[in-house]
């Protein structure tokens, strides 16, 4: 069972989560339910819980500031966040914060599971990972050296001593990638990630270079080194070749390496974590497939990309029109503005493809469909996009969410036009009918062969209000035109509506205009014609 905390400024949302949900069939347990970050992070303290739920928008501390002390004291602790469609600016900041996964708010239940089922798997992943891992590299190393790549909660003087002793040079970052590893494979992926790792640490020992590789939980091959004197270029191109070409020859795995600035003051190790990260995510932009990336290379090659965006106006014409061809190419269009570029800010496409997916989800509300609920019956969700790792894969994740989208739009273009042919024979039934005895929600529902319950939605859906006021309606609206001659008696007109008895005839009567029918005879007798006031149901 994992603790779950729950951090949400209202309460009635705070308490529907925490007390409506089958949550420990989904294999979590409430460990505490805050109203800000400020009481979260104490709680927190003393809990350590396995996974937070929490509102972006609250007072004393939001959201944003607690996904910020949450990684940087408690980086295993995973963070979810529940939004809305009007916090797309937030969410931005949030995923770059570490998010790993969101909510949009309102959600349903369906929603919830799906996302909490992902959840258990990726912490029942951690967990096995975290027993295998403590036969090779200890937790305990492991947290010193993602200390170092963060900059806090080291001892220098330790730092330097374990990791290079009394050696003078320059400090650095190699971040390995696995080519054509797949996400889903995490079993796989994690002994392919040790199998390089250890390739890496034979030829680091054998070429008396100084540091460590290691695998984090994402199977993340990260290298810190230390390498004799200031260095240029072409040697770290170098040690990087013998590199990739000792794992291909040891293990048959490809890899490829973003390397990093290097450094004579091993502080500056966090920037050059970013910078080897960035490096190794240019194989989401580069075609070639080049192996070996530099940081300095990148920020000469650098361009404008945050004037590309998305023309979601035309994607969503497009999946109107369910015209496959035109939405694949516009999504090619941005996509191909990346290639072979070099995009220093590699999280960009990422938040960009978000945007779109967000824009999209708002404009297909219109058409009664949610995107939210496509992507459920696809078993994915909204950060999904940061799971695939090329721009190719990226493309065909939204492409297949957006054809889908557009199918359902179809499907409820003709279900509309089926209910309003619909809906238009059952209203000429009620209107040639009304004043019948028979008339019922069973009798027109047995005429047009379908259920009272669709009957009974339809009504609501086309004439905003139930069959029965709609009938109501109509008999009075007659029965003022009936008022108008003298010669019909009240009970003959209530008759002559299909009213069982006068009293209730008259009893409507009076409740919707304010008057009784005689009262009502005599006005209009007077004035030639009297409309009360809210005669419009």
């Amino acid at each position: 069972m994992y603790k779950l905390m729950i951090v949400e400024d209202e309460k009635a949302i705070a308490n529907g989560i925490a007390n409506s949900l089958p949550w420990e069939e989904w294999g979590f347990e409430i460990s505490g339910v805050l109203g800000n970050g400020a009481e979260a992070l104490e709680a927190i303290a003393r809990e350590i819980p396995d996974v937070v739920l929490s509102d972006i928008r609250m007072p004393i501390m939001d959201g944003l500031e607690l996904m910020q002390h949450l990684n940087r004291d408690h980086p295993d602790i995973r963070i979810l966040i529940l939004s809305g469609y009007n916090d797309f600016e937030y969410l931005q900041t949030a995923i770059k914060n570490g998010v790993c996964e969101y909510l949009l708010n309102p959600t349903d239940i369906d929603e919830f599971q799906l996302v909490f089922k992902r959840m258990k798997e990726k912490l029942d992943e951690d967990r096995e990972r975290k027993r295998s891992y403590e036969e090779g590299i200890t937790l305990r190393e492991e947290k010193k050296f993602n200390a170092l790549l963060k900059g806090y909660g080291y001892n220098e003087e330790e730092m330097e001593q374990e990791f290079y002793g009394e050696e003078e040079g320059s400090f650095g970052v190699m971040f390995f990638h696995i080519d054509g590893m797949k996400r889903e494979d995490k079993k796989k992926n994690y002994h392919m990630g040790i199998s390089v790792v250890d390739s890496l640490e034979e030829i680091r020992v054998r070429e008396h270079i100084s540091g460590k590789f290691f695998l984090n939980y994402e199977e993340r091959i990260t290298g810190i080194l230390m390498l004799p004197g200031e260095q240029e270029e072409e040697t770290l191109r170098d040690y990087a070749g013998r590199m990739i070409r000792h794992v291909k020859a040891h293990t048959d795995i490809s890899v490829s390496v973003g390397i990093s600035s290097f450094y004579l003051d091993y502080q500056m190790l966090p920037q050059c974590y970013q910078q080897a990260k960035c490096c190794a995510s240019q194989r989401i932009f580069n075609r070639e497939k080049q192996q070996i990336l530099y940081y300095e290379e990148m920020r000469e090659a650098d361009f404008n990309y945050y004037t590309i965006s998305f023309n979601a106006d035309k994607i969503m014409e497009y999946m109107l029109e369910q015209n496959r061809e035109k939405i694949l190419e516009e999504l090619d269009n941005t996509f191909s503005a990346f290639q072979n570029r070099v995009i220093s800010d590699y999280d960009y496409i990422n938040r960009l493809s978000l945007e779109l997916m967000f824009n999209i989800s708002r404009k297909l509300l219109r058409c009664s469909v949610q995107m939210e609920k496509v992507m459920k019956r696809l078993e994915c969700t909204y950060s999904d996009i940061y799971t695939r790792d090329n721009l190719e894969d990226k493309r065909d994740f939204i492409y297949g969410i957006l054809v889908n989208a557009s199918e359902e739009c179809k499907a409820m273009k003709g279900e509309t036009k089926k209910r309003s042919g619909l809906a238009a024979a059952i209203r000429e039934i009620v209107d040639s009918e009304f004043d019948s005895n028979r008339i019922s929600l069973e009798y027109v529902a047995g005429k047009v062969h379908k259920n009272t319950a669709y009957i009974s939605k339809i009504f609501k859906n086309e004439f905003e209000c139930n069959f029965s006021d709609y009938v109501t309606r109509k008999r009075l609206e007659r029965s003022r035109e009936l008022l108008k001659d003298p010669a019909l008696k009240i009970y003959e007109i209530s008759d002559a509506l299909g009213w069982a008895d006068v009293s209730n005839y008259i009893k409507v009567f009076k409740k919707k205009y304010g008057i009784s029918p005689n009262e009502y005879r005599r006005i209009a007798e007077n004035t030639g014609g009297y409309y009360p006031k809210g005669e419009d149901i």
